[in-house]
């Protein structure tokens, strides 16, 4: 498989493109929002840098999970398909195992785990850039919250186009659960303080 065919596949799980994404971009935001607003309301002297290294450990954890869920989930998906085709084509269990069908199953299963986890940890990033390169607090959560909805947006469009839905809908879809996880981020980090 080249490079194009590559890209093209991993395009083609469209599923995991977005869970990781969103995954990484809301999960993380709320994780840099909360250790942020946390440490203001206690009146802790956290560097933004120490924030978005948190925020980026969080990253690489949910990204691991993710890729490792995906793989033991359609693992358990590829592996009972496989099976109830031998019992429907009156085979041995097993004897499908090593063929093209097999093949291209944990082709299927490699793929889907690659995709949510590397999907995660891009989608990670976009929310722990700006603790990581501005000192300012204020500036770095502004930032954080533009890149968020703004990749939320393009997400949106991209899954709009996917399923041949109305692109400004989906977008809106997506960019409300980002605002309530903002919410709900503020609210457990430093809505009371």
């Amino acid at each position: 498989m080249n490079i194009r065919e590559f890209i093209e596949e991993y395009f083609k799980m469209s599923r995991y493109v977005a869970l990781g994404t969103m995954d990484g971009i809301l999960a993380v935001m709320g994780v840099t929002l909360t250790a942020s607003g946390v440490a203001g309301a206690a009146g802790v002297e956290i560097t933004n840098f120490a924030v978005g290294l948190t925020g980026l450990a969080g990253g690489i954890a949910l990204a691991m999970s993710n890729a490792f869920g995906s793989f033991i989930g359609e693992r358990a998906e590829e592996v009972r398909t496989i099976r109830e085709l031998e019992q429907k084509m009156m085979l041995e269990e097993g004897k499908l195992d090593d063929t093209h069908i097999h093949q291209q199953a944990k082709k299927r299963i490699y793929m889907s785990m690659f995709t949510h986890g590397f999907s995660s940890f891009a989608g990670s990033f976009v929310p722990v850039v700006p603790f990581i390169l501005i000192s300012d607090r204020v500036t770095a959560i502004l930032c954080t919250l533009t890149l968020c909805f703004s990749a939320l947006i393009m997400l949106g469009v991209y899954l709009g186009r996917v399923s041949r839905e109305s692109l400004l809908k989906t977008s809106v879809e997506i960019v409300l659960i980002g605002i309530l996880i903002g919410v709900v981020s503020f609210l457990i980090g430093g809505g009371h303080g």
